[in-house]
This record gives C-alpha cells, structure tokens and sequence, in this order.
C-alpha cells in the first residue's frame, strides 16, 4: 500500500480513464457484486471505491465519474453482449474476440460504424464485465428503459400475463366471477 505522501505527490487532481484504472474499477466492481449478491453499487460505494483507485492506480476520480465510469461500462457490455447473441457472430474463446465471415462485419459496420473496433480488440475481461453486469441489463418481454417507464399495476399484470401465456388472452369472464 502507497504511504499518504507518495499518493498525494503522484495522484492527478482530474484523470482520464486509463486502462489500468478502468481494470482497476473492474475487479473493484466484481468484488463488490460477489460480496453483495449481485447488487449494483449506489454512490457511497462509487466513493469507497474512488479511494481505493487513488490508492493503486494515483489517479484520483470523483465518486460521480466512477459511477458514469461503471454505465459506460455496463452500456459497453451490454451491447457487446448483443453482437456475441447475434447469431452471424462466432466467438473465440482464447482472446475473448467475435469471429464471423469479413461480409457481415461490413454490413454490421455499415449501421454500427462505433463497432469495427471490437472486430479485433473484443471486450477485455469479458467473464468479469459478465458476472459484473448480466443482472443489472435486462432484456426480454417485460424490460424496460428510463424512456419507458413500467406501466400501472393493472397494465403491468396483463402484461405479464400475455408474457407467461402467449397466445392465451385473459377471458372477460374471469373478471366476472369475482
């Protein structure tokens, strides 16, 4: 562990996210999932875990750029999650990289121009960012974005309903009964 002076001597007053740093946030995020049941991390946890990137990494991030840090983050996983689901894409397993045939990365690059950078770097630590961020993205029928807020009880109910039974429409009649 650095001695106070050597942190306060080397440590930068606003840092860029480097590599280091960001790995750093990484395994910070992972032990706090592990530790926590899977639970995100809310802003005095972004603090403790501030402190302990100044500690290793001299690079000092206020708590609210280590939580934009961990969005970021979890927005780049979950669309890197999206193309390994893809099914034109492979994946290679030793160096954490999606393979698939030079054509459809061309079509792919065509409507996500930000993606051709993944076609040869991939998503560094891929099994931590997934045991980091797999609960906190949801996906499926009932998934919702802060644009799309969920809906009223009753709203939410037949929902879940169409979701669990698909093809079965609640009958009128049911309501009667009560």
């Amino acid at each position: 562990m650095p001695l106070k002076s050597q942190i306060n001597e080397k440590a930068e007053d606003t840092a860029i996210w480097t590599t280091a740093s960001t790995y750093a946030l990484l395994v910070l995020l992972d032990d706090y999932v592990k530790r926590n049941q899977g639970a995100r991390p809310i802003m005095k946890d972004f603090k403790v875990m501030s402190e302990k990137i100044l500690g290793t990494c001299y690079k000092r991030y206020a708590p609210t750029q280590v939580k934009s840090k961990y969005h970021t983050m979890r927005i780049v996983y979950a669309k890197f999650k999206k193309l390994v689901n893809h099914t034109s894409f492979g994946w290679e397993f030793d160096n954490n990289t999606l393979t698939c045939p030079n054509n459809v990365w061309s079509n792919y690059y065509k409507v996500n121009p930000r993606a051709n950078k993944v076609k040869y770097v991939g998503l560094p630590n891929y099994d931590m960012n997934k045991n980091v961020f797999e609960k906190s993205n949801a996906t499926g029928g009932l998934a919702y974005t802060l644009a799309n807020q969920p809906c009223k009880i009753d709203e939410d109910e037949d929902i879940e309903e169409r979701f669990l039974n698909p093809g079965i429409l609640p009958s009128d009649a049911d309501d009667e009964a009560f």
